[in-house]
């Protein structure tokens, strides 16, 4: 009956506190001098019946945070157990963290970006070929403005970045943390009986999901600062109010949503997100937390961004000509299809791949910065998963 006494305390501090999360921290060990965490669960609880109370003690202590005395007279400290951030903090968090790191990457690799979107809305004519790197920096430094040219699009590609990628990285953190542990618990290890799948398959799964999810709401945001920037881009208009005063003058709010616009969008955005993020978790679990830092950061996002967006140039290619058709130009109808057709008809499959040279040299480095100042940002604003350097253990 003594015994029982500890355990019934230990399992109504157990129930009281809304995380079953919390650490108790071991005596340190004089090899090392590290603490490892055992985790306090019902199952453990129970048992200290048979440990005399052990546990309870130590749990009690926990919440408290008093420091205990080992077997050998070592004192630990005790921190109070916490509760893990929610998914909805946790999300805020990111998608702070993503817009602030999308401005900063903007800004500093805006000029490829314009030279990608003028070399994929020049079309060839009677099999010509295509204008080449070199032929559309002077294309677009030829302009009144010269260089600064290359910077057009500037204010409204970092200003209308920052809510479409933060309300994107916002809705994947989120989808990503409710996901991950619904699919282990109905298909995994959490479920009764033999997991039809591993755990890391469905944390692959969920990430795609996630993906999907956050750039399926997030296009829709994006669409009027792209179509903007893109027609400053090809110099249609000189400046961002100039084209939203025109276009906004000539057709109204649809001038902003061309036919097509949208759905292409997305058929872009998408599968770029699963590509781009599936090998950027992958890369972050299996290098990047081994020894965490900027430069790791900074390869993971490159490579990852790279792959994304080699793999989804063709569609990428079609979302410039249809974004740029203008209203009322009747070249492609606001159609996919008839869109992808009649560049396929230009010069073959190598025609989808225009642009893809300073796309590469505009995504790679721009997700290297991009994920640079993202893991930056979730490091200061203390989310959840972020991995700091020097630290040994990582939250999920």
């Amino acid at each position: 009956m003594r015994a029982s006494v500890p355990a019934i305390l230990a399992v109504l501090l157990l129930l009281s506190n809304d995380s079953a999360t919390g650490a108790v921290t071991a005596p340190l060990s004089p090899l090392c001098g590290t603490r490892r965490r055992k985790r306090i669960t019902p199952s453990l609880a129970a048992r200290s019946v048979r440990g005399g109370g052990r546990l309870a003690a130590a749990a009690i202590d926990n919440a408290e945070g008093t420091p205990r005395h080992g077997k050998k007279g070592a004192v630990v400290t005790t921190a109070p157990l916490k509760p893990s951030s929610s998914a909805t903090v946790d999300g805020l968090k990111n998608a702070l963290a993503s817009g602030l790191a999308a401005a900063c990457s903007k800004a500093i690799l805006q000029p490829f970006d314009t030279l990608k979107t003028v070399q994929q809305q020049t079309r060839s004519v009677g099999g010509e070929r295509g204008l080449g790197l070199a032929e559309a920096v002077r294309k677009i430094t030829a302009r009144e403005g010269g260089v600064r040219n290359l910077y057009s699009g500037l204010v409204v590609s970092a200003l209308g970045s920052m809510p479409s990628v933060g309300l994107y990285f916002g809705v994947y953190s989120y989808s990503k943390k409710k996901l991950i542990p619904f699919f282990r618990e109905a298909l995994g290890s959490g479920r009764d009986g033999t997991p039809v799948l591993s755990d890391t398959a469905l944390r692959s799964i969920a990430i795609v999901c996630s993906a999907a999810v956050g750039n399926t709401i997030a296009s829709s945001f994006r669409v009027p600062y792209e179509v903007v920037k893109q027609n400053i881009q090809t110099g249609k208009y000189s400046s961002t109010l100039g084209a939203v005063r025109s276009m906004y003058a000539g057709t109204g709010i649809r001038a902003f949503f061309p036919l097509g616009g949208v759905g292409v969008q997305m058929a872009r955005d998408i599968p770029y997100a699963m590509f781009t993020l599936l090998a950027y978790e992958a890369i972050r679990d299996h290098w990047v937390s081994d020894n965490p830092g900027p430069l790791r950061d900074m390869a993971a996002g490159a490579l990852s961004g790279g792959w994304g967006s080699f793999v989804t140039n063709p569609l990428d290619v079609i979302k410039t000509r249809l974004q740029t058709d203008g209203p009322g130009a009747g070249l492609y109808g606001g159609s996919i299809i008839k869109c992808a057709v009649a560049t396929y008809e230009e010069g073959g499959p190598m025609t989808f791949l225009r642009g893809a040279a300073p796309r590469l040299m505009h995504k790679i480095p721009a997700n290297g910065c991009f994920f640079v100042f993202y893991e930056f940002f979730r490091r200061m604003l203390r989310v959840e998963g972020a991995v700091a350097k020097g630290s040994d253990t990582k939250t999920r």
